[in-house]
């Protein structure tokens, strides 16, 4: 998922202040116990994700204590299992070799929940192949968040008011989405930089991608919606741009695709979409009948132009896509995926024909 973070210096950064944290704590001593790593760092955030890293190894180990051989459903088995396992638990001893990853992978994790909230619970909402966001995951992401608590609590909070055990990770994602700039549920970052800074100084500048600078030129040349929709406003009135050279159109079936010829945009505006107003709506299609399901409604051809046009060539992403969309319950939550999950991941070109083409068939399916 973007974050808008730079990747390597996020890298550099966790592998500095890794470095830094184990060369003090292993001077005098060759493993560290569960109390150890409760204080490992002064950043909380930082120590919480080792500890949950630590408990998935630790699940992880108890399955494999399984076998055909042996009735592990046995009240008697299962309680030695238990009761070993807790014994163990309490008994933690993690070399510097061990710890060294666990602890800049969960540094790296606290930074982009600093300083991409939304982006990084979106990614643990969807971090399950399953559909759902149950009670249980609610309750284990709020268990392991100390920074922007308040958006784990609020997500929750939504789920239990619900009235349902669990919903889809849609509209998990389209709550997250109202939450994510509700300033009362956001820390202040200042402060929780500064922590990082205590072990080994931090630079936002360099986390954070900066968009590069284009050279002046007095050639105009087409641009794609993503230059023209987040420049200078235009004077009211003012006309659009040339338009871009007349694209070549190739009979796929029943629909008629475009070739588009798109600039490379900035990072930054690669994940920029405008959403259309509801007003707009009439500009998906009529809708003939209903269907019952959005991907027996997408003919061959089309296909074609929805992975091509719209998911960067990629089969797997596009079958992911419309899964999702097909277990949404309504247009809207449907729509709220597409713009809030889609569009901006694969850049689209939201006014394009293959993105009116897509909502056409999406919308058949609630009418």
């Amino acid at each position: 998922m973007p974050d808008n973070l730079n990747s390597n210096a996020l890298n550099q950064y966790a592998a500095r202040f890794t470095t830094t944290v184990l060369n003090d704590v292993y001077r005098a001593q060759d493993v560290i116990n569960g109390a150890g790593l409760l204080k490992l760092t002064p950043v909380r955030q930082v120590n919480l994700g080792i500890l949950n890293r630590l408990f998935e190894a630790w699940k992880s180990n108890a399955e494999s204590f399984r076998s055909p051989y042996f009735d592990f459903a046995h009240e008697d088995v299962k309680r030695a299992l238990e009761d070993f396992m807790n014994t163990a638990s309490q008994h933690i001893a993690v070399r510097r070799a061990d710890l060294e990853p666990l602890l800049s992978e969960s540094v790296k994790d606290a930074l982009r929940l600093l300083l991409a909230p939304a982006d990084y619970f979106e990614g643990k909402i969807r971090s399950t192949a399953d559909a759902e966001f149950t009670h249980e995951k609610a309750e284990k992401m709020l268990k392991y968040t100390h920074i922007h608590r308040g958006i784990a609590e609020a997500m929750l909070g939504r789920l239990t008011d619900s009235g349902s055990d669990s919903v889809y990770q849609t509209q998990a994602v389209s709550w997250l989405y109202e939450l994510k700039d509700n300033g009362d549920l956001l820390d202040d970052t200042d402060e929780h930089l500064q922590l990082f800074s205590d072990i080994f100084p931090i630079n936002i500048n360099e986390l954070r991608i900066q968009e590069i600078s284009k050279p002046v030129s007095t050639k105009q040349e087409p641009k794609s919606f993503f230059d023209s929709a987040f420049s200078e406003l235009e004077p009211a009135g003012a006309r659009p741009g040339p338009p871009r050279a007349e694209p070549v159109s190739v009979v796929l079936g029943d629909i008629v695709a475009k070739s588009q010829t798109v600039e490379k945009d900035s990072l930054n505006n690669r994940f920029k979409v405008d959403i259309p107003q509801p007003k707009e709506d009439k500009s998906y299609g009529s809708v003939p009948f209903r269907v019952e399901s959005i991907a027996s409604a997408i003919p061959l051809g089309q296909r074609f132009m929805f992975v091509n046009q719209l998911f960067n060539k990629n089969s797997e992403h596009f079958d992911k896509a419309i899964y999702e969309l097909d277990a949404v319950k309504s247009f809207e939550e449907a729509e709220n995926l597409i713009w809030h999950r889609y569009a901006s991941k694969y850049a689209w070109d939201v006014n394009g024909e293959a993105v009116t083409a897509l909502l056409a068939i999406v919308k058949r399916k609630f009418a």
